[in-house]
């Protein structure tokens, strides 16, 4: 468990596979008034939607990790790279695209390896887990359970690879899971 001393600037990444709370985790957070960051890859489609753009995932998979690197990187300065040291919760961090290079099989460039070395987070990543019975798809998610599995698998191997301790959040309520957060963290 952490103590309020903030590690890594208090920049802690929850993470997972598609689809199993963590959006829904960070508004609860983001409600009683802590940092929160979005995931990149919605903003990325979302902005490649718009403009007819080609880095989505089910086009260029190559360029849709580019981009998200490029807007995680954004992020992480934006939040992490300035004298406020309160906590930040993070949908996702840099490890993730590299995560995703490797799900795909796409060429891990050296800008992606070095990001991962570059923007750290606290040591322990909140990883969520592949959850059936809140699984959705929508616009933006289209794989399938077992894609959003094996998401997790590989997402969880990265960050170990990485020097990062994931740390399994229990499934409950979405409250029940923020309160966890908070007590793990000793915020509570």
């Amino acid at each position: 468990m952490f103590t309020h001393r903030l590690p890594h600037g208090g920049a802690i990444v929850l993470s997972g596979g598609p689809g199993a709370g963590k959006t829904s985790l960070l508004q609860a957070l983001s409600g009683l008034g802590h940092i929160t960051v979005a995931e990149s890859g919605r903003a990325v489609i979302r902005q490649q939607q718009a403009c007819g753009g080609d880095a989505l995932p089910w086009r260029d998979r190559q360029a849709f990790a580019a981009a998200m690197l490029d807007r995680d990187r954004r992020q992480y300065r934006r939040h992490c790279d300035v004298k406020n040291r309160s906590w930040r919760f993070f949908d996702r961090g840099v490890v993730d695209v590299l995560g995703y290079a490797r799900l795909e099989r796409l060429r891990e460039s050296a800008a992606m390896r070095w990001a991962a070395r570059r923007y750290r987070y606290a040591p322990e990543v909140l990883m969520l887990p592949p959850w059936p019975d809140i699984y959705r798809h929508d616009q933006e998610r289209k794989q399938t359970l077992a894609e959003a599995e094996r998401t997790f698998e590989v997402l969880w191997d990265t960050y170990l690879d990485q020097g990062y301790q994931p740390r399994l959040v229990p499934r409950g309520t979405i409250r029940e899971r923020r309160d966890w957060v908070l007590s793990h963290l000793g915020l509570a």
